[in-house]
C-alpha cells in the first residue's frame, strides 16, 4: 500500500509506504510456536514439583517395559501374571536387602572418615602446596588491602546439619519413593497386557492401533535390550575396577566395585563422581601421593577402554544416541529429579527416541537425538 504527498510546486514527490500487517499464516506459525514454548515451560515446571510421585512412576515404568518381555513369556506358558509379578518382587527386594546388608557398614565407616579428608589432602601433598607458598602470600596481601576501607561485618553461619541427620533423612525419602515403585511395579505387572489393549481401543482407526502397537512393543523390547546390556557392561566394569583396586591394596574393594557399577549408569558425570570418590578413599588411607594417584588411574583407564570399545560395539548398533543430546539430558533430568533422574536419563532418552521415531510430525527430534542418520520407523 502506498501514499503519495506533494511538499509544494519545486520539491519531488515524496512517497511514503505504509507497514503492512504480517500475513495471516506467520501469525499462526507465531502463536504455535508460542503455545509449544508455553507447554514445554508447563511441563517442565510440573517434572520438578511433581517428583515425588512421577520418580516412582517413571522408575516402575521403566522396569516394567525391561520385565515385560519376560512377564509375557511366562504367562503363555501358564504362569500366572499376579505370581509372576509377585515373583519378580520378591527377587528384587532380596537382591537390594542383600546389598544394603553387605555394604551398609563400609559405606558408613567412609562417611564418618570423610571430614578428614581436606587435612590429609593437605599433608600429603605440602610440597605442592608450599611451591605455591608466595603467591599465595600476594593473595593475602592484595585482600588485606582491599578490606582496609571497607567496615568489617559481623556474620553468623549457619548451623552444621549432622551428617547422620541428613543421611537418615535420604534413607527415609529413598525408602519411600522404593516402597511406591515396587507397588506401581507389581500392579503393571499383574495387569500384564491390560492396558496396551484399551489403549488400542482407545485410538480412533486401524492405523492408529497399528501404531500404539509398534510403539509399546519397540519401547518394550528397546528398553529390555539397553538395560540388561548396560546392567552387564557395568557390573563387568566395576568387577574390572575392583579388581584393580584390589591389587592397589584399597580397603573395602568389593564395596567401591558396587559404587563403580551403580555410577557407571550415569553417563559422564558417573565416572567423574566416581573417580573422585576413590581418589578421597585413597587419599584417607595411602601414606605417599604416588601411591595414592594409581587409584584414580586404574578407574580412568578402565573407563576409558569401556567407553571407547566395549560399550559402542555392544550399544552402537542399536542405540545411536547423540552424545551431545545424551549430555544434556542427563544435566537436565538430574537438575529435575537428582540422582534418581540421572539414572533414568538414558533409558527415558531410549523411549522419547522411540515414540519420535513412529510419529511423523516428530521425526526431525528423532533425527536430532540419533547419533548417526538411520531409516526411520513410520508407520504408514
Amino acid at each position: 500500500m502506498q501514499t503519495f504527498l506533494q511538499v509544494n510546486d519545486t520539491q519531488p514527490v515524496v512517497m511514503v509506504e505504509s507497514v503492512e500487517p504480517p500475513p495471516p499464516d506467520k501469525l499462526r506459525t507465531w502463536a504455535h510456536a508460542s503455545m509449544v514454548g508455553m507447554f514445554i515451560i508447563l511441563l517442565i515446571v510440573c517434572l520438578y514439583f511433581a517428583s515425588t510421585v512421577l520418580i516412582p512412576l517413571a522408575a516402575a515404568l521403566l522396569v516394567g517395559f525391561a520385565l515385560a518381555p519376560l512377564q509375557r513369556s511366562l504367562v503363555r506358558k501358564g504362569v500366572p501374571a499376579p505370581l509372576m509379578a509377585a515373583l519378580a518382587l520378591v527377587a528384587l527386594v532380596s537382591v537390594a536387602a542383600l546389598a544394603v546388608v553387605a555394604f551398609s557398614t563400609p559405606a558408613l565407616q567412609w562417611i564418618d572418615r570423610a571430614p578428614s579428608v581436606s587435612s590429609q589432602v593437605r599433608d600429603k601433598f605440602r610440597p605442592v602446596i608450599d611451591s605455591f607458598a608466595s603467591l599465595e602470600k600476594a593473595s593475602n596481601e592484595v585482600a588485606r588491602i582491599a578490606t582496609i576501607e571497607k567496615k568489617p561485618r559481623t556474620t553468623f553461619a549457619p548451623a552444621a546439619t549432622p551428617v547422620m541427620g541428613r543421611l537418615l533423612t535420604g534413607i527415609q525419602h529413598i525408602g519411600v519413593s522404593l516402597f511406591m515403585m515396587l507397588v506401581l511395579l507389581y500392579f503393571l505387572l499383574a495387569a500384564g497386557d491390560m492396558f496396551k489393549e484399551k489403549t488400542v481401543r482407545l485410538m480412533p482407526t486401524f492405523r492408529d492401533k497399528r501404531a500404539v502397537v509398534s510403539i509399546i512393543s519397540t519401547i518394550e523390547r528397546e528398553v529390555s535390550s539397553y538395560l540388561l546390556t548396560i546392567t552387564a557392561i557395568n557390573v563387568a566394569m566395576g568387577a574390572v575396577v575392583g579388581a584393580g583396586l584390589y591389587l592397589l591394596g584399597l580397603e573395602n574393594a568389593l564395596f567401591w566395585a558396587m559404587v563403580v557399577a551403580v555410577l557407571n549408569f550415569i553417563p559422564y558425570i558417573g565416572a567423574v563422581v566416581g573417580i573422585a570418590l576413590t581418589t578421597a578413599a585413597a587419599l584417607m588411607q595411602f601414606p605417599d601421593a604416588e601411591q595414592t594417584l594409581l587409584v584414580p588411574l586404574v578407574y580412568f583407564v578402565s573407563h576409558v577402554l569401556e567407553g571407547s570399545f566395549i560399550t559402542p560395539s555392544l550399544l552402537g548398533r542399536r542405540f545411536t544416541i547423540n552424545p551431545i543430546i545424551m549430555f544434556f539430558s542427563v544435566v537436565i533430568w538430574t537438575w529435575l529429579w537428582g540422582i534418581p533422574g540421572a539414572l533414568m536419563a538414558v533409558p527415558m532418552t531410549v523411549v522419547m527416541n522411540v515414540i519420535f521415531s513412529h510419529i511423523p510430525s516428530l521425526n526431525p527430534l528423532h533425527e536430532y537425538i540419533s547419533g548417526t542418520p538411520r531409516r526411520r520407523a513410520v508407520i504408514n
